[in-house]
């Protein structure tokens, strides 16, 4: 790495282990793909610092995905109705990376009240004055500051790849979950049976974008970490990783 790149670019110690030492696995469009020594957890590192890939956030993907509005709610509402079959009682909903709000949407009409926060502007004004939608956010989760205990079920689908600071966001999730809570989570699995040979073929790689490759066994450690366990792990005959987390003691 030449010293003008080094200087947007950082190390990261293992965020499931705290591990140090990574085996190379191949380099994709310039950034380095490593394995973890300590528990295989599969990550870019070194990797641009996050204020320059916030940089290439644009407002392509929610104008994309609201687009496809009819089909994006109905799978939102499949979403919702199954995570809601685990839930004593309907409180507040919150989607991570809510984008266009179609799982907030979802959410209200399941009779929970729904909330959601994404780091692109454009998917929240689309979700509050297109949809009608109350409590959209624009930001970082852990910038928002919301209360102890606030939400009945947090939803973050296609989210935890792309988080810079894993133990951070986890710890948020944690202080925010009510104690009866559930946690809903989809993320590509890399130890699912249908991942791409070699690993830089699979369509999941994504440099800069996709930041973490899980298995069940290192996102579980990772939830551990801040007293969560896994407590169910639905079938994906996609190489997707589709689980339900709630506190350690539930």
């Amino acid at each position: 790495m030449n010293e003008a790149r080094a200087d947007n670019w950082e190390t990261i110690a293992c965020p499931v282990c705290d591990g140090q030492e990574f085996k190379p696995l191949f380099e994709k469009q310039g950034e380095p793909f490593v394995e973890c020594k300590g528990c295989s957890l599969v990550l870019i590192n070194p990797r641009p610092v996050f204020s320059e890939v916030m940089h290439t956030y644009t407002d392509d993907y929610s104008r994309t995905y609201a687009k496809k509005a009819d089909k994006k709610i109905r799978r939102s509402r499949r979403r919702v109705n199954l995570l809601a079959k685990q839930i004593r009682h309907r409180g507040r909903w919150l989607d991570v990376g809510c984008s266009a709000g179609f799982v907030v949407q979802a959410a209200n009409e399941a009779g929970f009240e729904g909330w959601g926060v994404d780091v692109e502007p454009w998917g929240v004004r689309y979700g509050s004055e297109t949809l009608g939608l109350a409590n959209l956010y624009a930001g970082m989760l852990e910038d928002q500051h919301f209360p102890d205990r606030h939400f009945q079920a947090i939803s973050l689908y296609d989210v935890i790849e792309h988080v810079p600071d894993l133990n951070r966001l986890v710890s948020e999730l944690a202080r925010l979950l009510a104690p009866d809570g559930r946690i809903d989570i989809i993320t590509p699995d890399i130890g699912h049976w249908r991942v791409t040979r070699p690993l830089s073929e699979w369509k999941e790689i994504k440099p800069s974008e996709h930041l973490y490759y899980f298995s069940a066994q290192t996102l579980g450690r990772l939830f551990e970490r801040q007293g969560l366990a896994v407590i169910k792990k639905r079938l994906s005959l996609k190489s997707s990783m589709k689980l339900v987390v709630a506190h350690g003691d539930h």
